[in-house]
């Protein structure tokens, strides 16, 4: 069982996917070009990174913690949640049961205070990084923010991204649908200042939790636990939330609702540096980290990035939901090209005349994927992981009268820098699938030519016998 940050490098140790610096590097741009490199040359398995000699820190750091999509699927090879919403859903015996008591077994445990933590004087002390050459700054970007609703203490942990604006204060990049902004939200309609706590370095299942785009209702903690099969334990911290007990860095302060300060530039992963604006800001009251912590981080920005990886696993992983939720959906994909937020696949299997346009719109009601800025439906037999599958049937299968659809006044990813609003914009629905006389088609769609299956392997033989 992995139990800590330490116990997922040895995992990725024995499992040939750690490479160890022993090089001095520096925290201003080095150690994440030296990660970019990683990736662009392990597309998609690129290795987890440890770096020992931090110029001018005495703590290690840690990269690309979610960069091998092998790792990924066989960490999270024994859970299946589609399979486990669907049986809590559909059954009709004791599965339901079953269900129920592995929620309550998953339910996140308070374990104590925290102990064997000293206390760290300043955000100065981190060796926390800055990525890009325009980055207005060191960014900490892979935190586990825990946040409260102060009306009803329903707990949510998110990934938001926190510029170091000096050693007690940093920028709180929640965007506005973020389960963090809604609770602050609710902190300003009430008057009050909202109490948060920032965990660093904990196991890969609090991470790749808190990162998921899960249904509303389900505790990331609870959701680490059911992966893990074991309940996720947790320091209490008395006015602030609880933190995982396996925590490398646990920081706790409060954000006034009340106030923002201008944020940014920052090297997104969408491959431009994102627009100065106002955030939220983040006041800190306390620092604390283990002896000999390890301080981990994650580098975005251009494509291959292990963004782009996560991105990739999460949507596989709950594709099966995806799948449930809408039975005409066979696969969807969200293309590194489209920086996941801005373009979706799906391939359908039409059932009715405007099948594909309801899986579209299907598509914008879930979670996060209600952002999605262009949504293109095809047929089963166009492999959607194939840009050139794709472009094929969107140049044969699409008239753009018919088949493009404009929604107009409805919420876009604030990192979208495309809209004349931010957060507030367009979306294009694209079908490209075969058109049926039900669908005011009415002449004969053409038959798409494939070969003849019986003589494929005979012809593959002479093929390979001529010189």
């Amino acid at each position: 069982m992995i139990k800590d940050l330490r116990g997922y490098l040895e995992y990725l140790s024995k499992s040939g996917m750690l490479g160890t610096s022993k090089s001095r590097v520096s925290t201003d741009l080095e150690i994440a070009a030296i990660t970019d490199k990683e990736n662009r040359e392990r597309r998609y398995e690129g290795r987890t990174l440890l770096f020992e000699n931090v110029d001018g820190y005495d703590i290690p750091v840690a990269t690309n913690l979610m960069a091998s999509l092998k790792v990924l699927k066989a960490l999270f090879a024994d859970f299946q949640i589609a399979e486990f919403i669907s049986n809590l859903y559909y059954a009709r015996d004791l599965s339901l049961v079953k269900g129920a008591k592995a929620i309550m077994d998953s339910k996140p445990k308070v374990v104590g205070r925290p102990k064997g933590y000293r206390k760290i004087g300043s955000l100065d002390e981190l060796p926390i990084l800055r990525l890009w050459p325009k980055d207005a700054g060191k960014f900490i970007t892979l935190p586990l923010v825990i946040t409260e609703s102060p009306k009803d203490g329903t707990k949510n942990v998110g990934v938001y991204r926190m510029q170091v604006f000096d050693g007690a204060t940093t920028g709180m990049h929640w965007q506005s649908q973020k389960g963090g902004a809604v609770h602050m939200l609710e902190a300003k309609e009430m008057g009050k200042t909202l109490n948060v706590s920032v965990a660093i370095g904990t196991d890969p299942f609090n991470v790749v939790s808190a990162v998921a785009p899960l249904p509303h209702g389900i505790n990331e903690f609870a959701f680490a636990g059911m992966a893990r099969k074991s309940r996720t334990e947790l320091f209490d911290c008395g006015e602030y939330p609880a933190v995982p007990s396996n925590s490398e860095i646990i920081i706790n302060g409060y954000v006034d609702p009340s106030e923002s300060r201008e944020e940014g530039p920052f090297g997104d992963h969408t491959g431009y540096y994102s627009i100065k604006e106002a955030t939220n800001v983040f006041h800190v009251t306390s620092i604390y980290s283990r002896e000999k912590p390890i301080y981990p981080a994650s580098v975005v920005g251009l494509r291959w990035n292990e963004d782009c990886v996560a991105a990739q696993f999460l949507m596989d992983y709950l594709k099966p939901l995806i799948k449930l939720m809408n039975g005409s959906i066979s696969d969807i994909y969200l293309p590194p090209e489209g920086v996941f937020t801005n373009m979706c696949f799906i391939s359908v299997k039409k059932r009715f005349p405007g099948d594909a346009k309801k899986a579209m719109f299907s598509v914008l009601g879930l979670g996060q994927l209600s952002v999605t800025k262009i949504v293109v439906a095809f047929d089963e037999d166009v492999d959607i992981r194939d840009l050139s599958s794709v472009m094929w049937a969107m140049s044969t299968r699409i008239d753009p009268d018919r088949d493009v659809q404009i929604l107009k006044g409805v919420p876009t990813d604030t990192l979208d820098h495309t809209s004349n609003l931010s957060g507030y914009g367009s979306k294009m629905l694209i079908d490209a699938t075969k058109k049926s006389e039900g669908e005011g088609y009415r002449r004969r769609w053409p038959e798409t030519i494939t070969p003849e299956m019986s003589i494929l392997k005979e012809v593959e033989k002479k093929w390979r016998e001529i010189r």
